[in-house]
């Protein structure tokens, strides 16, 4: 088109040329012919001349116009082919242009890019390198008939496809063709678009749309199956929704709440109505019914409260309610939300366990928590109206050996009908209450003279004169009762109840089956009591235990045969008394480590005797029932021997006939192991035990100390004496050694001679000495006692000679 314009121009030039030419020519013949011929001629001539110069003229300016045109036209065309141009390279579709065959005339950026080539690459190529549909046309066919076999019109309207990249994977696109003719050629275009971003954000858009959909599913069936009951109110408060939950809860069928019955009337109309009228007194204004869920869901929203519901048949229902607004998305308040927990099982269960925290299990009756509580407030009201009030300890004596003898059922039995007596004879206002074992507590809050508190104590204590019908069993069981009388005993709970306790025990270490008033003399022993306890923990770390001796006599030569080692405490320069602290030493579990002491300390000081007197002396050392039961007493009395050297057979271990009475079998299993190690055993305060002699036949026992009690009224009484010789007698049969305890006097010791009795023990013999004076009596003693043998040597020789 460019060289067509330039051609034109150049024409347009010439023509404008040729005028001028012509002009000149026809002004040269018109002067020839001034000369050849006249006037006319000349007129003619100049007027043929001008007429053709002005046609001439008159065509070179419409051809310059027509090629000025053509020039306008032509940069208007070059100026549109930019524009299209730029809009197909910058276009998002791509677009190819194909000859018929299917080879690739053009392609935009677009489509290079789509398929990873450059336009180099694409031109020239065959489209079934970049669209498999056409890997199997063959060269002669046309695109046409490719397109027709696969039943894809050539009407321009899109169609999915795969393309292939140049990296070979295929992707989808979508993909037009249609007809075009060029200069006379059919050829094709081709409109295609990359949908893998496309199909990337369908393929996301329907994940989440799944997941949109498994949410409201899972919604859905969490809603349905929700343990609790959920409602959906409208602003009214009518009911719009409900759950299987809450058709539970409420007792009616979703058919019939639903657009019909309003939330309210399920909540119990008392207690909403107190509601209302504390929130108008919070608020200070009226405040309806009806609209204290309102504003409980706008105060509270979500936070759990307890209401009572009233279902449809009538039955109340304690259940955990929260209400929350619901709101649209442009935050229109549209309802409510309300989710109710039935927690009427979960109530009920919590006060069964708040009273079973305060009442006893077994009795029903109050327990110490509760008993407790109720001295409190029973001494406030006294001291602010000026009453007297009384509370008493009860405690059951010997309750241990009816559950250690018929078990402890009978024994529950017995304080279930123990329960019930006391509480039966007492007033309404009366508390009798359960401390735990075989303690009671009877409280009288309100008495109007402090004698008072004595007469209903001696009522509760004639209860028990008659015996208890349990089961087969007839028992008798009798009380030791601790009183004490607000305010003389005390101005509080915690010191009424120590004094009452202070009160039983001494009821029982009075002889039990009786009632004992506090006394403040109670407390100082008490004191006491706690304060020894206290400091025997370090007693040994002090070093302020000793061992006193008291020596074992042959009967009928008085030879020292042996020592008892007894235990004593120093402390603050005075001797504690053994009755004060071994009771304490075995409650606490102290007498193990103290017991271990005391028989490693015993044999050790008599070996060291035996070897720097030469005396075959025998050291007896008492164990206890809590050593008995240690799983490793056998090995603490091997380990004594082993590591003092004392021979086993110098060593005697006594054990009370009380604990062989109560621990018989158990007794029996460890004697016989430490008899085993070579020890005798020696069974002491023989004869108040009340143990068989058939049993006692068969344990390993090699004496018998006889207790104290027999020989108090020896001689003078005879059948004390009868008593105590059939005593000694019987031991000699059992072939089992008797060592008779407490021999004060020499009519005493004289009877027990003459009986044949084995060895004595007593303080008309010897007290306990401490170690210092139990050396210096044995050494004595052992010299004395080998002089008169070298003499007695001596005078049997010389009247043999």
């Amino acid at each position: 088109m460019d060289q067509s314009l330039e051609q034109v121009t150049r024409w347009s030039d010439h023509w404008k040329l040729l005028s001028w030419v012509i002009l000149g020519s026809g002004l040269t013949l018109t002067g020839l012919a001034w000369t050849w011929f006249p006037w006319p001629l000349l007129a003619a001539g100049g007027c043929a001349t001008a007429a053709l110069w002005l046609a001439m003229r008159g065509f070179a300016v419409q051809y310059g116009q027509a090629a000025r045109m053509a020039q306008r036209l032509s940069r208007q065309a070059r100026t549109s082919e930019k524009h299209l141009r730029a809009v197909i390279d910058h276009t998002v579709d791509g677009i190819l242009t194909l000859d018929e065959h299917g080879q690739i005339l053009s392609a935009n950026p677009a489509a290079c890019e789509a398929f990873g080539y450059t336009e180099d690459d694409m031109v020239g190529s065959p489209i079934s390198q970049v669209l498999p549909v056409f890997a199997h046309q063959s060269p002669a066919d046309t695109i046409s008939n490719t397109l027709q076999a696969q039943q894809i019109d050539l009407d321009g309207r899109r169609r999915r496809f795969n393309g292939r990249h140049r990296d070979q994977h295929l992707f989808p696109l979508d993909l037009a063709f249609s007809v075009m003719e060029v200069d006379g050629q059919s050829g094709y275009v081709g409109i295609l678009r990359d949908l893998s971003a496309q199909q990337a954000a369908e393929a996301s858009f329907h994940a989440a749309q799944r997941q949109l959909n498994e949410v409201d599913e899972m919604r859905r069936v969490i809603v349905h199956n929700a343990p609790y009951g959920i409602f959906v109110l409208s602003r009214l408060g009518r009911l719009q929704s409900v759950n299987p939950a809450g058709e539970a809860l409420l007792g009616s069928r979703s058919a019939d709440l639903l657009g019909q019955a309003h939330f309210e009337q399920f909540l119990w109309d008392e207690e909403i109505a107190d509601r209302a009228r504390l929130l108008a007194l919070r608020l200070n204004r009226p405040v309806e019914p009806l609209h204290v869920l309102q504003h409980l869901a706008v105060e509270s929203p979500g936070l759990p409260s307890e209401w009572i519901m009233v279902r449809s048949d009538g039955r109340h229902l304690t259940v955990e309610l929260t209400v929350t607004v619901l709101r649209d998305d442009a935050g229109t308040m549209t309802g409510y939300l309300a989710m109710a927990y039935d927690v009427t099982s979960r109530r009920d269960a919590e006060r069964q366990l708040q009273h079973l925290a305060l009442h006893d299990a077994l009795t029903g009756l109050p327990n110490r928590n509760m008993v407790q509580e109720q001295l409190k407030s029973a001494v406030m009201l006294a001291e602010r109206d000026h009453n007297s009030m009384a509370l008493m300890f009860i405690d059951l004596d010997r309750f241990k050996k009816i559950n250690d003898t018929l078990g402890h059922h009978m024994g529950d039995s017995v304080l279930i009908e123990v329960a019930r007596r006391i509480r039966a004879e007492m007033r309404t206002s009366d508390i009798v209450a359960r401390l735990g074992g075989d303690e009671f507590v009877v409280m009288l809050p309100r008495i109007a003279l402090p004698e008072d508190g004595v007469v209903v104590a001696e009522k509760v204590l004639s209860l028990f004169a008659e015996p208890l019908h349990v089961g087969p069993h007839e028992l008798r069981v009798t009380p030791s009762i601790g009183l004490v009388i607000y305010p003389t005993h005390g101005h509080d709970a915690v010191t009424l109840m120590r004094h009452a306790d202070l009160a039983m025990y001494q009821a029982k270490n009075r002889g039990r089956n009786r009632i004992q008033m506090y006394a403040p003399t109670m407390d100082a022993a008490r004191l006491d009591s706690l304060q020894i306890e206290n400091e025997l923990y370090g007693a040994l770390e002090r070093q302020e235990l000793r061992l006193h001796y008291q020596p074992q006599f042959e009967c009928t030569s008085g030879r020292i045969t042996g020592a008892e080692a007894l235990l004593r405490w120093e402390r603050g320069g005075r001797l504690i008394p053994p009755t004060e602290f071994i009771p304490l030493a075995e409650e606490t579990g102290l007498i193990v480590e103290i017991g271990e002491w005391v028989l490693r300390e015993a044999c050790m000081r008599a070996q060291a005797w035996r070897t720097q007197c030469g005396w075959p002396l025998r050291i007896s050392v008492n164990l206890s029932a809590v050593q008995l039961e240690q799983p490793d007493m056998i090995g603490t009395v091997a380990r004594a021997l082993q590591d003092s050297g004392l021979p086993p057979t110098a060593l005697e271990l006594e054990i009370t006939e009380s604990v062989i009475v109560r621990e018989s079998l158990r007794a029996a299993d460890v004697l016989q192991q430490l008899r085993s190690l070579g020890v005798s055993i020696a069974i002491d305060d023989f004869g108040v035990g009340y143990s068989s002699f058939a049993y006692l036949r068969e344990l390993p026992v090699d004496r018998f100390k006889l207790d104290r009690s027999f020989l108090s009224g020896v001689p003078q009484s005879s059948g004390d004496s009868r008593l105590l010789a059939a005593l000694i007698a019987m031991g000699h049969r059992l072939e089992v050694g008797i060592v008779a305890e407490g021999v004060e006097t020499a009519a005493q010791q004289t009877f027990l001679r003459d009986h044949g009795c084995d060895e004595l023990q007593g303080y008309h013999l010897s007290r306990p000495l401490a170690q210092d004076a139990f050396e210096a009596l044995l050494l004595a003693h052992s010299q004395d006692r080998l002089a008169r043998e070298l003499l007695t040597r001596i005078s049997e020789r010389s009247a043999l000679n």
